[in-house]
């Protein structure tokens, strides 16, 4: 699969489970220890999560890695 096209699943997965949890742009990225720049670029598809990133947000939102990612 295509990077690009990879970064925008993901990113689209992570803003619909924040949106849902009614957990706001800014308390994510301070629960990532990430700027929320750096989290907009996530769900922008700009940029991608790290593997500890992916895994923290997986338990907050608790749901697998996998549910992230596809």
């Amino acid at each position: 699969m295509d990077k690009k096209l990879l970064c925008q699943i993901i990113g689209r997965n992570i803003r619909q489970r924040r949106q849902d949890s009614g957990i706001s742009e800014a308390a994510l990225a301070f629960y990532l220890d990430i700027t929320p720049e750096q989290l907009q670029q996530y769900e922008n598809g700009d940029d991608s999560p790290t593997c500890d990133e992916l895994i923290a947000m997986a338990r907050l939102f608790e749901c697998s890695v996998n549910d992230l990612c596809n």
